[in-house]
């Protein structure tokens, strides 16, 4: 292309038509053919830079999407996990994840738009899509390790069977365990036994079914004197002799737990008191 052809049209193209800038070149000396063959050339050039234009800005309008879509991904998939309680720790994730995030984004913009003419505006995208995925797959699992799962709520029945006899019913906060395969129960007062409240901790954890692993991942604590201020407490729990045996559902949200022979922790009693027998019983369970 004739050097001052192409300098008329860089400069006046984007002001005037094609025909105008025709006709001023044709006037000012320049051969008709030549003219119109740099036009068409001129026009096809500006049309590749003009592609390339739109797709650098659909390039950074996706790549600034993916990134805020990873951030507030982050932040539903952290609440839904967790809880509303986790609404804070997620803002500042959120906070910690932006900037990060915004790092992301420049880094892989700069590498996108570098393979853009050679890829294609898809294959570019590859870059920050994985630069999205990979700060805010990140941010979920450490999240998702730090901060725990809220209990559900549930109710707690014990019945302890003669000569200590005990009903009583009470509310308890339920945890199960990740996977599936067993869970930890812990009520609130179940009610008194010879005027002392009651309180149970129940855990058992399992392979993924409804029955305990093995006996030693099988645990039942019942407490007495469970929300006194002023005297020490006393349990029961487990020894080597206690039999225990777990019906649960396939959810581990419900079930029983029977026990035999759940022994008083050894405490300091006043001279001449002997230590009561061992206790048998169930203990059952429902987790919303």
């Amino acid at each position: 292309m004739n050097p001052e052809i192409k300098a008329y049209l860089d400069e006046h193209g984007a002001t005037y038509t094609p025909e105008a800038l025709r006709r001023a070149l044709v006037d000012a000396g320049h051969d008709p053919a030549t003219v119109d063959l740099a036009l068409r050339e001129w026009q096809a050039n500006r049309a590749v830079s003009d592609h390339s234009k739109e797709d650098r800005r659909t390039f950074g309008r996706w790549a600034f999407a993916l990134h805020l879509g990873a951030l507030v991904a982050m932040f539903v998939l952290v609440v839904l996990l967790k809880g509303t309680t986790a609404i804070g720790l997620a803002v500042i994730a959120a906070v910690i994840l932006g900037i990060a995030l915004l790092i992301g984004w420049a880094i892989s913009s700069l590498i996108g738009r570098a393979l853009l003419p050679r890829v294609g505006l898809m294959i570019a995208l590859i870059v920050p899509f994985i630069s999205a995925l990979a700060l805010g797959g990140t941010c979920v699992a450490l999240m998702n390790a730090s901060i725990p799962t809220p209990p559900r709520n549930g109710s707690m029945h014990l019945q302890i069977l003669p000569p200590r006899t005990f009903h009583g019913t009470g509310v308890a906060a339920c945890y199960l365990r990740e996977g599936g395969g067993g869970i930890e129960v812990n009520s609130q007062e179940l009610g008194a036994l010879d005027g002392k409240g009651v309180g149970v901790n129940l855990s058992w954890y399992g392979d993924g079914g409804s029955t305990p692993k093995d006996v030693s991942s099988t645990s039942l604590s019942i407490f007495l004197n469970f929300s006194s201020e002023t005297e020490l407490p006393e349990s029961y729990s487990t020894v080597p002799g206690t039999r225990l045996e777990v019906h649960a559902a396939a959810d581990s949200l419900s079930g029983t737990m029977q026990f035999e022979g759940l022994a008083p922790e050894p405490i300091e009693r006043p001279a001449g008191e002997v230590a009561p027998e061992p206790i048998s019983g169930s203990v059952s369970w429902t987790c919303e």
